[in-house]
């Protein structure tokens, strides 16, 4: 299906599309729920114990307002935002419910499974019809600790699932969400489903979740595989989409900035979220951070490699002072922490650090997805302003606008596309250009399968 007026979704979690209503009828057919880990985790990340059990008790006796508190209960609003593991804690809500959370021992446990993930994607599919989605590409992430039978059984049913779209007018494509920690565990299986049956539904790859801990640069060898098989299989190629420069607790700024560069840089085709990359760097404010010796040492050798293109852009680099502190700092151990402060005259360089970095990305030809509501509850970007989509405009940055986890932040692609035209003060017809641009972003198009 073609640019028909459609809309396209680029960047969506199959499970974080799962509406509220939604679940909440999954629930209440299901049994013998445990929801001890997703309170513990609601607890850890919020500070209350929550009690889903007695909620959803009083949505079976039809209370008045029960169904609105389980939705508050599911939903990451705006009052939740600027912590990663908050997001987390709502996400387990959807975990504990799903048969994913049971006893692989449980009988019937594999067609129970696959049955949940049949009714979720048919209502997902459902949902981007009725709102004009045409061609949806949807991200899942197999338990990474799973037996490999297992991840074979359920990505399999989601492509078949992905194959029935068209019956309901929504071309949809999977791409297989890969644990950072090792790729490398479901690549073969992977490679296999791409050339196997519906394996042309099957067109990305995609690095997801917690980013802290995950430099780019350890993927480096799993990229040059993934161009292999592109290589080898034209027709059934790959895109690389990395999450990155969404969540950065553990690093400087510039680290975190550095990051999404080197992700382009390494060929990634889509960039999910790149806050760190356009981000008004007002919004931290004056402050301090935490950061690795290991880290702060990979920064200081970007800085010399590219002080000649930092300096065209503003961007003072002293080389002998940083040579200096490289020495010092590759004497400590690569996990001792660093004290960086960050005052007014340090966040104002970062923001040219911004500009040049967001030049280097535009040579590699890297898409940014842009996720508004996400974007602004995770990092807790509390003013418009601050959201890193003036920056990417401003710097020609090519963007698709996405929903991300649109059931959980309660949000629609075209809710989505109409905060950016209200943001940007742009006309509709703006606006309606930017959502047609996104047609020649698709995996299958950034790989060579078909023209934009």
């Amino acid at each position: 299906m073609r640019e028909d007026g459609g809309l396209v979704e680029l960047h969506a979690h199959l499970y974080g599309c799962i509406r509220h209503d939604a679940l909440l009828q999954h629930i209440l057919v299901s049994d013998r729920i445990d929801w001890s880990a997703y309170q513990g985790s609601y607890e850890a990340a919020f500070g209350v114990r929550p009690d889903p059990e007695a909620i959803v008790e009083r949505v079976r006796r039809k209370e008045a307002g029960a169904e609105n508190e389980f939705k508050e209960l599911f939903v990451f609003g705006d009052g939740d935002g600027g912590r990663f593991e908050r997001f987390q804690a709502k996400f387990d809500l959807l975990i504990a419910a799903s048969e994913l959370s049971r006893p692989r021992s449980d009988p019937g446990f594999e067609g129970r499974l696959e049955n949940e993930l049949d009714r979720f994607m048919l209502r997902i599919l459902r949902d981007y019809a009725e709102i004009g989605v045409r061609h949806a590409e949807l991200r899942m992430m197999p338990p990474p600790t799973e037996p490999r039978e297992l991840a074979k059984g359920l990505l399999t049913r989601m492509l078949e699932r992905a194959a029935r779209g068209a019956e309901l007018g929504v071309d949809a494509r999977v791409a297989i969400s890969l644990s950072r920690e090792d790729p490398w565990y479901l690549w073969d299986l992977m490679r296999d489903l791409s050339l196997g049956p519906h394996g042309e539904l099957l067109t990305g790859v995609d690095f997801c979740a917690v980013e802290e801990g995950h430099p780019p640069k350890r993927k480096s060898a799993f990229f040059d595989a993934v161009r292999e098989h592109n290589r080898a299989a034209p027709q059934r190629a790959l895109a690389i989409l990395y999450h990155v420069g969404e969540s950065f607790e553990d690093k400087s700024l510039e680290s975190a900035l550095r990051w999404v560069q080197e992700a382009a840089e390494m060929g990634a085709h889509r960039l999910g979220h790149a806050i760190a990359l356009g981000v008004d760097p007002e919004s931290f404010g004056v402050h301090t951070r935490l950061e690795r010796a290991g880290e702060r040492a990979d920064q200081l050798r970007y800085d010399l490699k590219h002080a000649p293109g930092l300096e065209r852009f503003g961007v003072r680099v002293d080389r002998e002072r940083a040579a200096r502190e490289l020495s010092k700092v590759e004497t400590f151990a690569t996990d001792s922490m660093l004290e960086l402060s960050y005052d007014r005259e340090r966040l104002e360089e970062l923001r040219k650090r911004q500009d040049y970095a967001m030049s280097a990305i535009l040579k590699t030809g890297a898409i940014i997805e842009v996720c508004p509501t996400s974007n602004r509850r995770l990092a807790g970007l509390t003013d418009d302003a601050h959201h890193p989509v003036h920056r990417f405009v401003e710097a020609g940055l090519p963007i698709a606008v996405a929903s991300d986890d649109p059931g959980i932040f309660d949000t629609t692609l075209p809710d989505e596309l109409e905060w950016v035209r209200r943001t940007l003060r742009w006309s509709k017809g703006e606006i309606e250009a930017l959502a047609r641009r996104s047609w020649g972003y698709r995996s299958e198009v950034l790989v060579g399968m078909e023209s934009g």
